[in-house]
């Protein structure tokens, strides 16, 4: 099943960015929808001590401590930050598509101060709603606990419903992140850090300039065509996107999936991502103070960088 959503969400990201940006739209709805859904639907639970199964509402949180039977171990401890850090990754990928912003310097702090709170506050309530309807030794026993809520709360019928809203926000999750790390590849490649085949566009091979350039049948499919084919100053195209990166990094996911298991892949992805997020910050800090008068489109302050490596 990784498989063959890993070969679709490709195949999108292949056709056009229209598309994928459409797709990532229709999948992010379902997502906030779902988390949306669970944290009301908590604080329901919560104050009106009220399932519509048999099951009891948890209430530990009332009489016992939120951090009773916590570990000491300082490994343990890694490995639930990085868990945590994997959760609420994702922040960093607007950076890798600014090539496809049309007014960068004004929209990506726009993104960012928006966008963040707004995830940051949802998962921080869901999380607060499985808190307050299920005990703990559920939680840290349950992989799907999300499925696990809406079965404790809403039966058979909630469970399936959750499920699929659960596997609709991975789906747009993938979708998001096959189209940011699919440009971050074609940059290297455009910029000589991989080879050069990487930072091409379009079908290997073929010239850029006359790739599948679409003409309108009529006005009612022409709709549809706009809908899913890039805009560029020769015409309506589809497949002009970095399809060798992709592809590229395809074949990576594929074989992180065949060889991996999920709890280590997140523990590994946690150490290898945020030790370059360190570097990359840190950078920041060094080319304030080496090149003070740099041109900075945007600039945050230095305080946040200088925190974020602390």
């Amino acid at each position: 099943i990784s498989l063959l959503a890993l070969t679709l969400v490709t195949a999108l990201n292949c056709v056009s960015t229209k598309l994928t940006t459409l797709t990532s739209d229709i999948f992010m709805f379902f997502k906030f929808l779902a988390l949306l859904s669970i944290a009301i639907t908590g604080l329901i639970v919560a104050v009106t001590n009220t399932t519509l199964t048999s099951f009891s509402p948890n209430q530990d949180w009332k009489t016992e401590s939120w951090f009773a039977g916590t570990s000491t171990n300082p490994s343990n401890w890694a490995v639930a930050l990085y868990a945590g850090l994997w959760a609420f990754d994702g922040w960093d990928n607007t950076n890798f598509v600014l090539g496809e912003f049309r007014h960068p310097a004004r929209d990506l702090p726009r993104v960012i101060h928006t966008a963040m709170p707004l995830v940051i506050l949802s998962y921080l309530l869901a999380t607060l709603s499985y808190t307050l309807v299920l005990p703990a030794k559920t939680i840290a026993s349950s992989n799907t606990i999300a499925v696990t809520f809406g079965a404790r709360v809403f039966g058979p019928i909630g469970a399936l419903i959750l499920a699929l809203m659960v596997s609709a926000s991975c789906f747009g999750a993938l979708n998001a992140t096959t189209f940011t790390s699919g440009r971050l590849v074609y940059a290297a490649g455009k910029e000589g850090f991989l080879p050069s085949i990487f930072g091409t566009v379009g079908m290997p091979g073929s010239n850029p300039r006359s790739n599948t350039k679409l003409h309108h049948p009529g006005s009612n499919s022409s709709r549809l065509w706009k809908l899913v084919c890039d805009e560029n100053d020769h015409g309506d195209r589809i497949f002009f996107t970095p399809i060798t990166a992709m592809t590229f990094n395809a074949c990576l996911t594929a074989t992180y999936i065949l060889i991996g298991e999920f709890s280590t892949l997140i523990t590994f992805y946690g150490v290898a991502g945020y030790s370059f997020y360190f570097l990359t910050v840190l950078g920041l800090v060094v080319l304030r103070v080496k090149e003070p008068y740099l041109e900075r489109p945007y600039k945050t302050w230095i305080s946040t960088p200088i925190i974020f490596c602390c």
